[in-house]
């Protein structure tokens, strides 16, 4: 009969061989990739339930395109109504107003996506002193009201390039009502035209290029000596800053 002590170590363990922890090293990488995933839709929502409704209920992003088409064309007041279903009140407030009259207000209106939004002007002074963080909280300050004039670029009707930056995607729980306002930006396309009511008079532009770059590529912001231009840019894919997305047009006012 074997002593105690000798019985306690004849007990075995299982061996753990090659493909069990290969196994447990893709289990690991499809639970952190699924956690990954319904965070990150989670903090994108939004952007993503717009562009969604932006596929879904595509008769209704055609009577907007009609409605604000119509409008920047002067017609009948009592077309220029509200018309995309469940919208937030707040938007229907600021998102479809727009008069056959030119509005009070700057506002960029691209009747493709259904879009009347304002536009936010900056002061150039922290540029000036190259002061580039209070420029990067006065921006994201501005965000929150529309649509971003970045300072120091050219104004609608002058030589040069006027500058305009949205939110594709932003933290949900940020205050602003326009966390996802350029989310389907990149669904214009060369020769699409959108309009720009800057100091109750109405630009016209067509767009000429659709591309990205880095985020640090600053040539995106160089102002022409001998044209008019407009730029249009958010961040890309929705939900990152990974790229920017830049649609450009030429002023055909």
């Amino acid at each position: 009969m074997q002593p105690i002590y000798e019985q306690e170590r004849a007990v075995t363990y299982e061996e753990v061989t090659v493909g069990d922890k290969i196994w447990q090293m893709i289990r690991f990488f499809v639970v952190t990739g699924l956690i990954f995933a319904v965070s990150f839709f989670a903090l994108n929502y939004q952007a993503y339930t717009s562009i969604l409704a932006n596929v879904l209920k595509s008769e209704t992003q055609v009577e907007a395109q009609r409605v604000l088409t119509a409008s920047s064309a002067k017609v009948d007041p009592d077309l220029l109504l509200p018309v995309i279903d469940g919208e937030a009140e707040i938007q229907k407030h600021y998102v479809w107003y727009d008069f056959p009259v030119v509005p009070t207000d700057n506002r960029l209106v691209i009747p493709k996506l259904g879009k009347s939004v304002p536009i936010v002007n900056m002061s150039a002074e922290h540029i000036e002193g190259e002061n580039w963080a209070e420029l990067e909280k006065q921006i994201q300050s501005g965000l929150q009201q529309g649509v971003v004039h970045y300072p120091g670029t050219a104004a609608p009707g002058q030589v040069g390039n006027v500058f305009i930056t949205g939110h594709s995607s932003y933290y949900p729980w940020d205050p602003g009502q326009f966390k996802d306002v350029f989310a389907v930006l990149g669904q214009l396309e060369i020769g699409d035209e959108y309009y720009v009511y800057y100091d109750q008079k109405k630009y016209t532009y067509k767009v000429r290029e659709k591309f990205e770059v880095q985020p640090d590529n600053v040539n995106v912001l160089q102002q022409p000596h001998d044209k008019k231009v407009s730029t249009l840019m958010t961040c890309t894919p929705v939900g990152t800053t990974l790229r920017r997305l830049i649609i450009r047009a030429d002023d055909i006012s």
